[in-house]
């Protein structure tokens, strides 16, 4: 693999940790509140396990498929048909750890003719295991990003003058 490879693969690895340093032990009152346009903290977290199967089931198409047509998803569709918003966050964190955890493990066996596989996308056209690999972390660092956004917005109300500080 190469280094961009290596390194996605370590963003990988660590985003279920840095999710449960940042939502573990956090009052549900928190976690469940629609801090941005109907997303919550914990939403984000059911949806990271929602398409921790989806990205998972995609790059195992491709390596064993011929050039497969992957459809988009709608994420809200999908998460509403789940029950996964109706688990403890706990629950949620210990779901994304395992299975990110055997996702990695095998993303690490694959060869550099395998993270050349093709898949073709109804909207983004021809992209290979590899694209997925390095797309997969960002999406990732997005999500945490808005969960750092919404935690932040529900401390600033609380900051008074102290909002003031140069962060």
């Amino acid at each position: 693999m190469r280094d961009t490879e290596l390194a996605a693969l370590s963003l990988l690895e660590a985003a279920p940790n840095v999710l449960r340093s940042l939502l573990a032990g956090l009052p549900d009152s928190i976690l469940t509140a629609d801090l941005d346009r109907g997303w919550s903290p914990k939403r984000i977290l059911a949806h990271e396990v929602d398409v921790e199967h989806v990205f998972a089931a995609r790059l195992h198409r491709m390596v064993e498929e011929d050039n497969p047509s992957i459809t988009s998803i709608d994420p809200l569709a999908t998460l509403a048909a789940s029950d996964l918003e109706a688990r403890p966050v706990a629950n949620l964190l210990d779901q994304l750890e395992t299975a990110r955890a055997e996702t990695i493990a095998w993303l690490r066996t694959l060869t550099a003719a395998q993270l050349q596989r093709t898949a073709h996308h109804d909207t983004l056209g021809q992209f290979t295991v590899s694209n997925l690999i390095h797309y997969w972390p960002t999406h990732d660092l997005a999500h945490i990003n808005g969960v750092r956004r919404m935690l932040t917005s529900v401390l600033r109300h609380e900051m008074g003058p102290c909002e003031n500080f140069d962060i």
